[in-house]
């Protein structure tokens, strides 16, 4: 139960990076975040999460274990690489504000919110995580997800302009380090 818990943890940390990085883009922008736009970004995350969590259960189901386990490494794995290399992320969250009022409206949220959730779509087809632990997943994903954007956002506006650090290498070594832990 706690290895599962953990999973759903680092997982769910490894996705959270993303939304962490988007608000630290913000904060530094002077780009406000209502808390809507916050519910709006970390529901469709979480929502995406939950759904290919279910794929994720079906493909299981329907492959011999040692298939899926590899199957789940290799696209866990390679998706941390991606992430490793990737700062596309970066650049959305910079470009979310269509109508540059300095307000991330739910309508731009939600755009935010599919970029920053194509991740966990593949994410959490690799992670195959029990149906049982799903609800957790969902709850945990969005507490995280909120919090993440509200610190980012909160840091990013402590910290003046000139300095615009991409944090999204970090998401990529989690999802590295989960890919490993599905060998074991």
């Amino acid at each position: 139960m706690y290895s599962f818990l953990f999973e759903i943890l680092l997982l769910v940390t490894a996705l959270s990076v993303d939304a962490f990085a988007a608000g630290f883009v913000y904060g530094v922008s002077k780009i406000k975040v209502p808390f809507t736009s916050i519910i709006v970004v970390t529901g469709i995350s979480s929502l995406m999460l939950v759904l290919s969590l279910l794929a994720g259960n079906l493909v299981s189901s329907l492959f011999p274990e040692n298939l899926t386990k590899y199957f789940s490494f290799l696209l866990l794995f390679t998706l941390g690489l991606i992430k490793l290399f990737d700062h596309s992320q970066h650049d959305e969250a910079e470009n979310a504000d269509k109508n540059k009022d300095d307000l991330v409206s739910p309508t731009e949220a939600f755009t935010l919110g599919v970029a920053l959730s194509i991740d966990s779509l593949a994410a959490g087809i690799g992670a195959g995580i029990g149906s049982a632990y799903i609800p957790v997943a969902f709850l945990v994903s969005f507490l995280i997800g909120a919090l993440a954007l509200i610190a980012g956002s909160w840091l990013g506006g402590l910290i003046s302009s000139r300095c615009r650090s991409n944090l999204c290498w970090i998401s990529g070594v989690l999802l590295i380090l989960l890919a490993f832990m599905k060998l074991l």
